[in-house]
């Protein structure tokens, strides 16, 4: 429901397996990360879920003449128990919504930094 993106763009001389290391250890502050051998990029959404709702992460990295494109989408989803009382206790149920809206937010910010500090690690100078 409330969805965001973050990507980054780098020039990098490591190899491809040292570039995977290096974003698996960045993305540690959004949670268990791994990067496939394929690019495909897995987060435990353990530090971003809370009452009512939960957060899903997709990323993928490609690789291009030693140029590296990182997509990570995420998304923070309401759980039926937050449509229950949000249902139930309407108007003012509606505020439990506010919930994942933040975490959105938080995510967001921290993606953002994630990408800026892998850009600064991984440029070429």
């Amino acid at each position: 429901m409330f969805k965001g993106n973050a990507s980054a763009r780098f020039t990098a001389s490591k190899p491809q397996d040292a570039v995977y290391k290096e974003v698996e250890e960045s993305l540690h502050v959004l949670g268990h990360a791994t990067v496939s051998s394929s690019g495909t990029i897995s987060i435990s959404e353990g530090k971003f879920s809370g009452f009512g709702y939960r957060a899903e992460f997709n990323g993928k990295i490609i690789e291009r003449d030693g140029t590296y494109t990182l997509d990570l989408e995420f998304e923070a989803k309401p759980e039926i128990i937050a449509w229950i009382i949000s249902i139930c206790f309407f108007p003012f149920g509606l505020l439990i919504l506010i919930l994942p809206y933040n975490a959105k937010g938080d995510i967001q910010r921290k993606a953002n930094r994630v990408m800026d500090d892998l850009i600064y690690a991984l440029e070429e100078k």
